[in-house]
């Protein structure tokens, strides 16, 4: 860490913040900004004081990184291949819904009435239209006809649609935050959330979303549906509820001759459904390399057999500008700023800025070393950290890696967790004096701390500390134990050290930093640590 700048005095509104960062000659480096008061220590400055005046260059640059969205996430180059390299932009390796076996997961009319016009169905869909002709309707019937014959071999499990499953489901819909992104069929419909209304057309049968809802990944690995996790009971309950509230559909037909299915296969070959979907079909759809900006897809009303995306007048301005000038960054990845696009993309803020008990959004990457941040992003790990917390955090498995070494970067830290020095055992023995009832801090009052349980939880159970080590970034943990309302306005955690002391003076001379690193120490040990003697026991 560079030395601090001298003390200055902060106006009441505006002050101009001038950063000079020099790269050092090898390795890595990482920037963090921070402030401190000769009452709190370093601590980063929050995002939400910091601004920029706006010019000519920034909104350039805005407009070709949302151009370069756009083509990554409307899979242009799925169709485009020989206009995109073979790695870098790691929205680029995104998939689509496979088709084997998708007859047993989706309904037929549902899945020809997304064919026809996918954003009439979700208005926020990527996927465009393909079929433009007189017989477009006609041929969207036979390529759901098509689908809906793909039959897996093992069909979903009945799951009934009860008053008991119903009212579990309905609680479950509310544990898990569903509202984040979904609207119920009473709620006004919003752009950005997927209505709930057509879960009975669009799933046929409740066992299929069930089987969905335990594993949304498993068809579509990209999925921005993300996975908690479901036992099989709750997803049959979670899918009793939604199919309650989602709306009866007479279904247009049930079956249909081999002669539509068959003309249905042909038009899944023939017309680009196989460029993003995989299948064991051949593939006879091919397009030319992008040469004219103004034609085809980014005409501003494609004409004939052209894909069909609704751009707006914007979003075809910033994708020309992306495709004429900066092509060659899609073989660049960014992970700080594939975790901008991500987390704004899974709606992230809607739990972890809304929600009780859920961690701010802002504090992620400073807080958490990535490697175990990956294995939570992943659904991996063998138990929750808070197990009494009804919300649980999903898991983004396509996502995760990328996510997890992003967020770290976006704070300054390094993406790989960084090497710490070898426990020090007269240190952890100081730890543990400090953590006991008996002449220290009595943390196990709230926190449990390895196989010792908490002795006197109300309403503000914390962490098991052995389960703290391999979670938090160490500069974190300083902070947070220095003062934690200053991190988290919320918490119920007590301060127990002032401008450097500590109320125990008889350890460590009172010295809070040393204080605390005795207890860092300590957590640190892990699976092995040794609760502290309870008196009495």
């Amino acid at each position: 860490m560079t030395d601090p700048s001298k003390r200055i005095r902060l106006n009441s509104r505006s002050n101009t913040l001038k950063a000079t960062f020099t790269s050092p000659e090898k390795g890595d480096a990482f920037f963090r900004l921070y402030w401190s008061t000769p009452d709190y220590g370093n601590e980063p400055i929050p995002p939400k004081y910091l601004k920029h005046l706006p010019n000519e260059n920034l909104a350039k640059g805005k407009a070709l990184r949302r151009g370069r969205q756009l083509a990554a996430e409307h899979r242009c180059f799925k169709c485009h291949a020989n206009d995109a390299p073979v790695k870098g932009m790691p929205e680029l390796a995104m998939d689509a819904p496979a088709f084997e076996g998708i007859g047993s997961r989706r309904g037929m009319d549902w899945m020809a009435d997304w064919v026809l016009n996918p954003k009439k169905m979700r208005p926020s869909a990527k996927m465009p239209v393909m079929l433009h002709s007189s017989t477009a309707e006609a041929d969207a019937r036979s390529i759901g006809a098509y689908l809906g014959s793909l039959k897996s071999e093992q069909p979903p499990k009945s799951v009934s649609v009860d008053s008991d499953g119903i009212s579990e489901g309905q609680a479950l819909y509310k544990q898990l935050n569903c509202a984040a992104c979904h609207t119920l069929e009473e709620e006004p419909a919003e752009k950005a959330k997927l209505a709930i209304s057509q879960a009975q057309r669009k799933f046929g049968q409740a066992g299929a979303l069930s089987a969905f809802l335990q594993n949304p990944q498993a068809h579509y690995k990209w999925i921005r549906m993300p996975n908690f996790v479901l036992t099989r009971k709750e997803a049959n309950s979670l899918a009793a509820f939604l199919f309650s509230k989602s709306t009866p559909t007479k279904a247009i037909s049930k079956n249909y001759d081999a002669s539509r299915i068959a003309a249905g296969k042909k038009l899944v070959s023939s017309q680009g459904c196989l460029n993003c979907h995989s299948m064991n079909l051949e593939n006879s759809f091919s397009v030319a390399a992008i040469s004219d900006l103004t034609k085809g897809c980014l005409a501003g009303s494609p004409e004939g057999s052209s894909a069909q995306f609704d751009f707006t007048s914007t979003e075809l301005m910033a994708l020309r500008l992306f495709m004429k000038k900066s092509m060659a960054s899609l073989g660049q990845a960014s992970l700080t700023e594939f975790a901008l696009r991500q987390t704004a993309d899974s709606n992230c803020r809607n739990c972890h800025d809304q929600m009780e008990s859920v961690p701010p959004f802002e504090v992620l990457g400073g807080k958490l070393k990535p490697g175990w941040a990956e294995k939570l992003l992943l659904g991996t790990l063998n138990e929750k950290p808070r197990p009494w917390l009804h919300a649980r955090m999903p898991a983004f498995p396509a996502r995760a890696r990328g996510l997890a070494k992003g967020l770290a970067m976006l704070n300054g830290h390094s993406p790989v967790t960084p090497q710490e020095p070898p426990v020090d055992t007269e240190k952890a023995k100081v730890g543990r004096k400090l953590v006991s009832a008996n002449g220290g801090f009595f943390c196990f009052s709230c926190h449990a701390i390895g196989s010792l349980k908490p002795a006197q939880v109300f309403d503000a159970q914390g962490i098991n500390l052995a389960k703290v080590g391999d979670r938090l970034l160490p500069e974190y943990f300083r902070r947070w134990m220095s003062n934690p309302l200053r991190v988290d306005p919320q918490t119920k955690m007590p301060a127990y050290f002032n401008q450097g002391q500590s109320a125990l003076f008889d350890i460590l001379d009172g010295d809070a930093r040393k204080q605390i690193e005795a207890l860092h120490h300590y957590i640190r040990l892990g699976s092995e640590i040794m609760p502290p003697d309870v008196p009495g026991q």
